[in-house]
Order: structure tokens, then sequence, then C-alpha cells
């Protein structure tokens, strides 16, 4: 491949992906019909809460063998793997103060992560006089007014509590910083020794923007987007999908089911990554070409198209996350479990007996041969300022709250329809993908 071709495709890619946002908006909202229909989440016995340095000390003699052994598996199994530095293999010292951050340093997360006991209820459950914790005892964010208008409910050790409410919980858990400042670039201190290197893509001056390569996964992309851009390899949300099943199964054998079911609700948020289109391709709808010669005229001094490129992705992929928060919010709040998002996630069947390769050839596979579609459906039904307007940040508009408003105005109740049945498409791929990941664990750990 000659060096300007992959200069174009090195810096297209580059811009795409550095404006970067969450998968879907609030996680709970896609995985809460979901596991309510499967009866072994539904209807299994209620669990002590307990708190992470409880089930930490406890375990921490297994754990050593169990993370060396997963440390194995992880080198022998991914599609791209940046290997543990030695010094954070996980001993046991017995010490309950630095506990949480060994755990941490060992399965390399932001270990400033609050981790607190505590459930997110879905908008029209009711607080029911229990205790409310405000954002910041959930997330690491200054400015987390992304959960705003969300109830979080304190959790006291010893409680019981659904497993039900636990995984849908935690499965908005990684958004609120579980994957922030990983990397040598990140300015941090976790980030200098996890052995990640620099961020391959998205903005590490953006506080979210260091979670992006644990929450993209590009997999299928054309032998030359891969050979310009080598760096769309290092993604790891596969890591973090098979990391937090292990964990999960570690801790039902363990005997401690609170954490069982916690981890498969944080692994589960990738999961959910992986139905939108937008985390397992870098420009969806553009083909391989088109995007070269985009790169191609910025080098040679043409740098509008390609600022305009970034700009229409970027408003393209918020504006479908703020349709999805939008439409299901109302459907909850309302009660309405015959909405076409709703009846998706409740409907759908397993993609089958759980493997690991399920990852990346049925998951991420799965919204990658979306991508197209769903970036038509946004062209064809969401008005041209929001969607097609490169002078226009459509984050930064006041107007993205009356987004619905603005469809029927534009195209009609059938502008609704078209986008809800594309997105429905897209929870009923989480779903089936969703169900075959818990199944998995359960199976896994009914067998042990």
């Amino acid at each position: 491949m000659i060096p300007p071709v992959k200069s174009a495709l090195l810096a297209v890619c580059s811009l795409l992906l550095s404006n970067y946002s969450f998968g879907w908006a609030n996680h709970t909202l896609i995985s809460q019909g979901m596991l309510e229909s499967m009866p072994e989440v539904a209807q299994a016995k209620q669990v002590k809460v307990e708190s992470l340095e409880n089930f930490l000390l406890a375990t921490e003699e297994p754990l050593v063998t169990f993370l060396a052994q997963e440390e194995m598996w992880m080198k022998q199994n991914l599609f791209h793997y940046d290997p543990l530095p030695a010094a954070l293999a996980f001993k046991a010292t017995g010490k309950i103060k630095d506990i949480r951050q060994r755990f941490s340093h060992a399965v390399r997360i932001n270990p400033n992560t609050p981790l607190n006991l505590y459930l997110q209820l879905n908008p029209g459950q009711k607080v029911a006089g229990r205790v409310k914790l405000a954002a910041s005892q959930i997330t690491v964010y200054e400015d987390n007014r992304y959960l705003d208008n969300i109830n979080i409910i304190e959790l006291q050790p010893g409680q019981l509590v659904a497993p039900l409410d636990v995984v849908v919980s935690a499965n908005d858990e990684p958004d609120h910083g579980l994957d922030i400042g990983l990397y040598t670039d990140s300015k941090t201190e976790h980030g200098k020794i996890y052995g990640f290197g620099e961020q391959p893509f998205g903005n590490p001056n953006l506080d979210y923007g260091t979670q992006a390569p644990f929450h993209m996964g590009f997999y299928h992309e054309s032998e030359m987007i891969f050979a310009a851009g080598g760096f769309l390899k290092r993604t790891y949300p596969e890591y973090r999908i098979q990391q937090f099943k292990h964990l999960s199964q570690f801790a039902f054998e363990q005997g401690h089911p609170y954490w069982g079911w916690r981890f498969m609700g944080l692994g589960l948020h990738y999961v959910g990554d992986f139905s939108n289109p937008y985390h397992v391709t870098p420009v969806p709808g553009n083909s391989t070409a088109s995007t070269i010669w985009v790169g191609l005229l910025n080098i040679i001094g043409l740098t509008g198209p390609q600022t305009d490129a970034v700009q229409i992705v970027s408003n393209r992929h918020t504006a479908i996350e703020e349709f999805q928060e939008l439409v299901m919010k109302k459907a909850y709040i309302r009660d309405d479990h015959q909405h076409a998002a709703l009846l998706a996630t409740h409907n759908s069947e397993s993609v089958g007996e759980y493997r690991h390769a399920f990852v990346v050839d049925v998951f991420a596979k799965g919204a990658f041969d979306q991508a197209g579609k769903l970036d038509n459906v946004i062209l064809q039904n969401m008005p041209k300022k929001f969607v097609a307007d490169k002078s226009i940040e459509f984050s930064e508009l006041s107007e993205r709250h009356m987004l619905l408003q603005k469809i029927r105005e534009h195209k009609g109740q059938a502008g609704i329809n078209a986008l809800e049945d594309t997105l429905a498409q897209l929870l009923a791929l989480f779903s089936e993908n969703g169900k075959s990941y818990v199944q998995g664990i359960l199976q896994h750990s009914a067998s042990n």
C-alpha cells in the first residue's frame, strides 16, 4: 500500500473516532426487558448485598490462581491483547486496606471507580422511601448531568436484593468511569502502569473519550482499512466481555452470588455496545474507497471534506442515542410494554449456546451488517439540520431534547415508526446476544 493511502485512512479514522459518545444512552433501559423475559434471572432468589472488599478478602487465595489463569487465557484467545505487567499480578496479603486497589490493578480498571452498593432505577420505578444517592457517589465524572432525573438507591451490606435489579443496575456501570484514564497519555497514575500504551484513538483530552477503545471494537473492516489503520485492532471490549464473564462465574463458584450477578451486568454492558453499529465500524455507511478519497483530499490540503465527515458521523451517532433514550423513557413511564423497542428485548431468542468466538463472529458482526441500513434510516427520517448539516454540532443544540417533535414535523409518525423499527432490530440483536451471554454464565456455574 502506498504511504499516502495509509496516511489518508489513518487521519480519517482517527478523527472520526475522536468524537466518541456512549454506546446507548442508559443501558438499564435496554437490559430491563431482556432480563425480565429470562425466568432464570427474573425468578432467581434474592441474594445478600456484599461489599467489594468483603468479597475480595473472602476469596483472596483462590483469586490469585484464578487471575493468573485468566491472564494465560487472554493471551491465547483474544483478537488483540496487551499483556498485564507482571508487577500488577494479584497477590494475597490478607490486608483489607489496599485490597480494592490490588484487584483494580490486576483487572486494569480505573481504581477510582466508586463501585458502591446501589440500584439504578428505570423511569417509572418507585423510590418508595428508600435512601437516594447523589450521582457523584457512583461516577468518576465531575460533570454527571447525564445522570440527571435518574434515581439511584443506596444498598446496605446484608440487605436482600433481587438479582434482576443487580444485573440491570450494573449494566450501566461501565459508563460511569470504569475504563477512564487507562493509557500512558491519560495523565493518570494507573494509566502509566497498566501496559496499554498510548491511547490508540479517541480524544485523550475529553473525560469520557479515554474509554472509547474499551467500548468500541472493529473486527470486520476491509484488509485495506486494517493495513492502514493498525491502531483499529487495539480495542478491548472483547477483553472486558470475557473478563467479567469469567469473574461472574468465579464469584458464583466461590459462593458470592451478589458479585456473580453484578459482574454479569458489567460484562453485559459491552455486549450491549456491540449492538450499536457506531461501535463496531468507524465510518458507518461509507465505503473504503470513499474513506480513502476524503483522507487523500485532506493530505493535499483540502481539509473540508474530512472535517465535514467527522461532524456528520458524530451527529448521527449522537442523534440515534438521543432518540433511543427519549422513546424508551417514554415507553417505561407509560408502562407501554407493546412499544417496539420493549417488545424486541422481551421476545427475542438466544443466538445459541455461548462460545467465546461469538463476541467477534456473532455479537460484533450482527451490528456491523446493520451499519449501512441504520445510517440510511437516520438520514431519511431525521431533520437534515440534525444529521446532514456539517455546520451543526448536534450535542450542543437545545432542540436535541425536542427530537421526537422535530422528526414528526419533518416526516410525520411514519418517520418515528421507521426509526423505532430500526432501533428495535438493533435491540433484538442485543437481547439475542445478551441472553446467550447470561445463559453461558449460569450454565457454567450450575455445572461446577
